[in-house]
């Protein structure tokens, strides 16, 4: 899909999640929703120095107020840093909150701007990659971890090209309309994770890219423990097999902003090589090896809050703190 192109929206196929706004998305109880869509609004239109101050206060009021999610970034930190000193990780830990901090005051680019804007404020390394592929007629995944930036860099790429991804539907009603209307906006579809492969293998074939983030723990099931900096994960292994079902390569991407530029980069790097095998354990190391390059390119904003030692092979003890008080 070309930039001109992409100021439509794209069709939308038969089974993708839809989001459509309705007269229930403002009852009352979620005036304060749009309260903060009205927010979001005015930090885009306010000088970017006045925002990258909020962004600093607003970190430290988060990492302040973060309770059991601040003790689940330090165990991460720990477990995948073991060389790092406690005050090394402190530090990092504060970059990470001021980080979240921006990419959350940042959304209204993603809700309201304009497609010059986006162009403009997010970039894309490594786009030769892709477009190698396209040309070939080679379907394309797109193995995205869930970093801090994540859908900045969805955005764009559907800005560009016509894709699709899978998303777990948000609770608040309003926030998951201008989501959802945000990532389809230029082009592809959102598809519900309990809907399996099947859509995007199907989608793959009509050669449209698959923004695929498998970087969860979601238990043992369809997974297999295998190193995460060097710390046993439950590591899902339909990527393999997603790429075997429809001939597709597999880019490892990274995104994060960089405040020097003050934009927004998603880096794509070549295809994994012998990608897939007939080892799932390996494959499965294979995209943790991919997931941690991208997470060396900006370590302070991969989504450190996820549980991603939940899962712990039997016998072994949690690494996490009891939920129960």
């Amino acid at each position: 899909m070309s930039e001109q192109a992409g100021e439509t929206r794209s069709r939308h196929e038969a089974g993708a999640y839809r989001a459509p706004l309705t007269a229930r998305h403002f009852a009352p109880r979620y005036w304060g929703s749009w309260l903060l869509l009205g927010v979001a609004w005015v930090l885009q239109e306010m000088p970017r120095p006045a925002v990258h101050a909020l962004a600093r206060g607003l970190g430290r009021l988060i990492r302040r107020g973060a309770g059991r999610s601040r003790a689940v970034v330090e165990r991460n930190l720990e477990l995948c840093f073991p060389e790092m000193t406690p005050a090394e990780r402190e530090k990092r830990m504060e970059a990470y909150y001021r980080y979240q901090a921006q990419t959350v005051l940042d959304y209204g680019l993603l809700w309201f701007g304009k497609p010059g804007q986006h162009a403009a404020r997010i970039r894309i390394e490594g786009l030769e990659h892709y477009e190698r592929l396209q040309a070939a007629g080679t379907p394309v995944i797109v193995l995205a971890p869930h970093s801090l930036a994540l859908d900045y860099g969805g955005v764009r790429m559907s800005q560009m090209y016509d894709g699709v991804s899978f998303a777990k539907p948000m609770k608040n009603p309003v926030l998951e309309w201008i989501n959802h209307r945000s990532r389809t906006r230029y082009s592809g579809d959102i598809f519900a994770r309990e809907q399996g492969l099947r859509p995007a293998i199907r989608q793959l074939r009509r050669g449209r890219f698959f923004y695929y983030l498998p970087d969860e723990d979601l238990g043992a099931e369809g997974a297999v423990f295998v190193d995460f900096f060097g710390v046993p994960k439950a590591t899902l292994t339909a990527l393999g097999r997603l790429a075997r079902m429809s001939k597709a390569a597999v880019l490892p991407s990274f995104a994060w902003y960089d405040s020097a530029r003050d934009q927004y980069v998603m880096r794509l790097w070549p295809p994994l090589d012998d990608f897939p095998s007939d080892d799932e354990s390996a494959d499965a190391r294979a995209m943790n090896t991919a997931i941690e390059r991208g997470i060396e390119q900006a370590p302070a904003q991969y989504l450190w809050s996820m549980r991603l030692f939940r899962t712990r092979p039997e016998g072994e003890p949690p690494l996490y703190p009891s939920r129960k008080r």
